[in-house]
């Protein structure tokens, strides 16, 4: 299931996988960097911001927001484009929260990216519609990492 308001993403997915082997996927260094295809540097701490090296040389800085063993993982960023977490944009971050719930032949994976709201006017458009059509291609490299 998908959906989209002006304001949120909000995508369901059901993985052929534990939860043990989704929660790993999705909430540890290492599978996070598997399936976003990055780098990660830093402590993966919960409050702990953390950057994430993509094979173009650019670079995102993510906060680390709840690690919630095996049930939830959120970080906040700037989507659309902005890397870093800096003071003046802290208003600006949007929030991507990835639920885990255990199912009869496998996990369900819950993913909401809320905030946009907090983004000006002029880049709200361009950052929700990036990470609507980013988010489809990424639901699905989480699937095949998984499930691999």
């Amino acid at each position: 299931m998908t959906t989209s308001t002006e304001n949120t993403i909000d995508r369901t997915l059901t993985l052929k996988a534990s939860l043990d082997k989704a929660w790993d996927a999705v909430a540890t260094p290492e599978g996070f960097a598997g399936w976003f295809t990055c780098r990660v540097e830093g402590e993966w701490t919960q409050g702990n911001a953390v950057k994430l090296h993509w094979p173009s040389g650019s670079v995102t800085e993510i906060r680390l927001d709840r690690i919630e063993p095996k049930s939830v993982f959120a970080y906040k960023w700037h989507p659309g484009g902005y890397s870093a977490l800096i003071t003046e944009h802290e208003s600006e971050l949007t929030t991507v929260t990835m639920a885990l719930k255990e199912i009869a032949g496998g996990t369900e994976l819950h993913l909401t990216e809320s905030g946009f709201e907090n983004i000006p006017d002029e880049r709200r458009l361009e950052a929700l519609g990036m990470n609507t059509e980013g988010w489809v291609e990424e639901m699905e490299n989480i699937r095949k990492y998984v499930e691999a």
